[in-house]
């Protein structure tokens, strides 16, 4: 089904071109800029926000891991109207429509500008995660360009070195972005495939390797040299040895941990699409009975089941309708990744009789699909939100698995399932692109999500939220400007980050986020011992409520009490309390 759609477009040649010159660009350019106003989230987002505001109070475990990119954003907020939320997400938007643009224009050296479109707007629809978070979207950017720096300088003469020094100054450099990032390293297995399946000599596929090193210790050492000089030569190590050891609190990150994430969300999918196989057989039975006869009839009867199929799918919530959550798109994007393994696996071993370079690219596409998600303890969702070249890559190589089997009618049960799995991830994503808001949503009652928009709230002007997210932060804005606590410092606990990124509250402590698991509860001890010696032992405590869950993790609950002890040796009260806020100040009486 996808030769048919290719022949299609090359019968449209005198609307081919300009559509791949003009149109093709502009959207990719300006499709993620819609819906950049939908959420106000007070959690990762505006945490991340005040990371870059306050950069110089953040925990160094997490300033250095993912240095560069804080220092980005630092910087970014002093660009012309990126004080507010709104106008900060514009500057980081650019980011994903330059991965978009920049595969796009280089992977037409290997394939039809129409299927990279297709792949990069399944790409840009399935970016899930908030756009301000750098610490994401700066290492998609460097892997990305690293990778097809990678590829183009393989397969070039003339700019060879060239090519192969950025391509490992980018991965080089990407440590610095997020020091997870140290994985794509493993990427150098492309360049030597490509040396053995070519029957490259030894030398030179060493020396190609050398060139990479070689950028790769520059793209990694230059900045690290710099940072050594500013803040002293133990500071990063000490600062990786302590993300090393917070995984004896926060199991999630440890690597068994990120590791059985990542495999259940592959057999999750997997056993959903069990029941693909029988409307497989029976397809290709039917396909097989009266050869050559009542095919037309045989291939709407087939579609028609495929619908079925896929209405069964949206009964049993595979295929939800619930766009305020990832999963509305989560297992059709994994279904196609699953059938983009298999492919890019048969393609590189040269299954498909193609050259070098498609069993080259289909080795990068499946080498991506492996290391993205690992450094994560979000299954495969930090691959999900990077498909800006193993989906356009995928795409190409499924339709070269079909184009290997044309010779008979049956072929079409397993194309059609293929290309159908294609259409619902393009549906999905688009609804999901149009609807989605990171962590602002009322999954109760979705049809009133995000009907308020943000008027009164400087920092947050212009989003469009919940009107009960609304009224809440107002509420907490009168009894800060009140008590004349905006602008002061403040020490935030309960998943509310982000409130002293929106209230202009400078941390008290080196974190605004001390709930987090991956936060000992010796750091969050130690970090309060050093307020009482501070010049400001007293800031404004805020707490979100605590709900039986959070209260159920040992973590969590030990910090709790340790926050709830300093608030009553140091004679605090309660000046304000909402259904999601408790505010405490040691300088007002209480209020009613």
């Amino acid at each position: 089904m996808l030769n048919d759609i290719r022949s299609y477009f090359m019968k449209l040649k005198g609307f081919r071109q300009p559509l791949e010159r003009y149109f093709f660009p502009v959207v990719l350019l300006l499709y993620p800029f819609f819906g950049i106003t939908r959420g106000l989230d007070i959690v990762d987002t505006t945490y991340n926000l005040g990371n870059y505001e306050f950069m110089r109070s953040v925990d160094p475990m997490w300033l250095f891991s993912t240095f560069l990119s804080n220092l980005v954003g630092s910087i970014i907020m002093k660009f012309p109207g990126a004080g507010t939320m709104l106008g900060f997400s514009v500057y980081c938007t650019f980011i994903i429509s330059a991965m978009a643009l920049v595969s796009y224009y280089l992977l037409q050296r290997w394939m039809p500008g129409w299927m990279i479109f297709v792949g990069e707007l399944i790409a840009e629809s399935l970016c899930w995660a908030p756009r301000v978070i750098l610490y994401h979207y700066l290492p998609y950017l460097m892997v990305t360009l690293g990778t097809l720096f990678l590829l183009l300088g393989i397969f070039s003469k003339e700019r060879q070195n060239i090519l192969l020094f950025a391509a490992g100054a980018c991965l080089g450099l990407n440590i610095l972005m997020r020091f997870p990032a140290i994985l794509d390293c493993m990427l150098i297995l492309i360049l030597w495939f490509n040396s053995f399946i070519s029957k490259e000599k030894f030398a030179d596929a060493a020396k190609k390797t050398g060139v990479c090193i070689a950028g790769y210790a520059a793209g990694f050492g230059v900045p690290l040299l710099l940072i050594s000089l500013i803040y002293g030569f133990d500071t990063y190590p000490n600062a990786i040895g302590k993300l090393f050891a917070m995984t004896g609190e926060a199991t999630d990150y440890s690597s068994g941990g990120m590791l059985a994430d990542i495999f259940e969300a592959y057999t999750h999918t997997l056993g959903n699409m069990l029941i693909m196989i029988p409307c497989l057989i029976a397809g290709i039975i039917m396909f097989r009975v009266a050869k050559e006869k009542y095919i037309l009839l045989k291939k709407a009867l087939y579609v028609a089941g495929l619908l079925l199929l896929a209405v069964y799918y949206v009964k049993k919530d595979v295929f939800s309708r619930n766009y305020y959550y990832y999963e509305s798109m989560f297992q059709a994007a994994m279904m196609l990744l699953i059938i983009i393994v298999i492919v890019t696996i048969a393609g590189a071993c040269g299954f498909l009789k193609g050259g070098n370079e498609e069993r080259t690219l289909s080795c990068a596409a499946l080498m991506l699909i492996i290391i993205l998600p690992i450094g994560s303890n979000n299954r495969t969702m930090p691959l999900v939100n990077c498909l800006f070249l193993v989906a356009p890559i995928g795409l190409w190589i499924i339709q070269r698995f079909m184009q290997r089997f044309v010779d008979n009618e049956w072929n079409f049960a397993w194309q059609a399932m293929i290309t159908g799995v294609i259409v619902v991830l393009l549906v999905q994503g688009a609804i999901f692109h149009a609807r989605f808001s990171f962590a602002d949503h009322n999954e109760a009652t979705p049809e009133l999500n995000l009907d308020t928009k943000v008027t009164d709230i400087s920092k947050a002007n212009g989003l469009v939220t919940t009107k009960d997210n609304y009224n809440s932060l107002s509420e907490l804005k009168t009894c800060l400007e009140d008590n004349g606590l905006i602008q002061g410092k403040a020490l935030l606990f309960g998943n509310v980050p982000g409130l002293s990124y929106i209230f202009d509250m400078e941390p008290a402590i080196d974190t605004t986020w001390p709930d987090l698991d991956s936060y000992s509860i010796n750091s969050f001890r130690d970090s309060l011992d050093k307020l009482i010696a501070s010049d400001d032992p007293k800031p404004a405590v805020i707490v979100g409520k605590l709900d039986d869950v959070m209260l159920d993790n040992p973590n969590i609950k030990a910090k709790n009490e340790m926050l709830l002890d300093y608030i009553e040796k140091h004679d605090y009260n309660i000046i304000f309390e909402s259904e999601n806020f408790v505010v405490y100040s040691a300088q007002n009486e209480s209020e009613e």
